[in-house]
């Protein structure tokens, strides 16, 4: 046995052949016991132990069974998670933890999870879930759910707090992709004529040429626009807009909208603009700022505003396509079936799929061939007829 001073704990080999360290811990009631850790190697049972001394030194240690998962998920989102996602993610993930968890599952005691208790919560809330009882959640929710609470267990895990996640293996509502919808070239056609001269075009058209999201077209800044006489424009997605929460007053449902990160890493990226969306840009741009001058206002860093100047909130302009479309006769779509368009018409028109996956953000080709199946697919008879040339 290695001896440390008093108070600091000892590391040792056991009968089976694992690296043990022991230290004293104070409880509740005041007293000491002994705190076992374990490890492949010496230094794997030192590192834990060290990390322990840290925290009883610092006042941060928490003993397992002390802490519930509703304790323990409001305390791994403030230390561990709070800085690693964006902000919409962690305000997602805080939903969670207050509307789903705290009440149901929240009063457990991390050692007292089973799997069976997570299973039994997956499925209540594919059943009932949705906070006005009109049914169950939708099964994506219930997995970016579970893969919060996964992550979090499995930190408690790595903490030495419980032996095994609880959430390992549990059996997940199975998710279907929604029908993929977007326009036909003629549907294309009529919803163009129908924008022009209305306030939506520029979007409108930035949706259909370049399939940014909803909420990248309204975090676009002018110094992200490059509009290069020379038929080399482009521009950079760096951040969107989302709707927040405002968590600053206890049971606060305020929101407000906020510049955050994009989707994904994958999501910052440049995308060229073709000649004609680049002058009609620069024209927007001539208007914008003669709008500013009427009104007395300062000019915006923001391509698009609201009246006043602005951000835009994503939820404004989609009630306000739902209204043109209505207006103009044409089938009703929602805001995402543009960025699915330009998708469709690039790959219709021979775009290589590597570079569709680039300029749309997607995280590898192949999730960009599994969305647009139903294109590629259509695709391979018409190259596939080239071949009649040869026989």
């Amino acid at each position: 046995m290695t001896k440390k001073a008093n108070g600091e704990g000892s590391i040792f080999k056991d009968k089976q052949g694992r690296w043990r360290a022991v230290i004293s811990i104070p409880t509740v009631d005041g007293k000491q016991k002994r705190k076992y850790l374990y490890g492949r190697t010496r230094k794997e049972a030192s590192d834990k132990m060290t990390a322990l001394l840290n925290q009883l030194h610092t006042n941060t240690y928490i003993e397992p069974c002390q802490i519930n998962l509703y304790d323990w998920l409001c305390t791994w989102l403030e230390l561990y998670c709070k800085n690693e996602v964006r902000s919409s993610t962690y305000v997602n993930y805080d939903t969670y933890v207050q509307r789903h968890i705290r009440d149901t599952i929240g009063g457990y005691k991390l050692c007292d999870l089973t799997n069976g208790i997570m299973q039994a919560f997956y499925n209540e809330k594919a059943k009932n879930g949705k906070l006005d009882g009109s049914g169950g959640l939708n099964p994506k929710t219930i997995k970016n759910m579970h893969d919060m609470i996964h992550r979090a267990l499995d930190k408690a895990v790595h903490l030495d707090m419980i032996p095994k996640n609880p959430s390992d293996f549990v059996t997940l509502p199975k998710f279907r992709r929604s029908e993929m919808r977007f326009l036909t070239l003629e549907e294309q056609k009529q919803l163009q004529e129908a924008v022009k001269g209305d306030r939506l075009e520029m979007p409108v058209l930035l949706a259909l040429y370049t399939g940014m999201r909803q909420g990248e077209i309204f975090g676009l800044k002018w110094a992200y626009v490059h509009l290069d006489s020379a038929d080399r424009s482009w521009l950079r997605v760096v951040q969107a807009v989302n709707r927040l929460s405002d968590r600053t007053g206890e049971g606060s449902k305020k929101t407000y909208l906020a510049l955050c990160d994009p989707k994904t890493s994958h999501s910052v990226r440049a995308i060229p603009l073709l000649p004609y969306i680049a002058g009609k840009l620069r024209v927007y741009k001539a208007e914008q700022e003669q709008y500013f001058r009427d009104k007395g206002l300062h000019r915006s860093e923001m391509v698009f505003t609201s009246k006043a100047g602005n951000l835009v909130d994503p939820a404004d302009f989609r009630r306000d396509f739902k209204l043109l479309l209505k207006r103009s006769g044409l089938r009703e779509i929602n805001v995402h079936a543009l960025r699915h368009t330009f998708a469709t018409r690039a790959l219709e028109s021979g775009m290589n799929v590597k570079t569709l996956s680039k300029i749309l953000g997607h995280s590898s080709v192949a999730f960009t061939l599994d969305t647009y199946a139903h294109v590629t697919e259509d695709l391979k008879f018409e190259e596939m007829a080239g071949m009649n040339g040869f026989l």
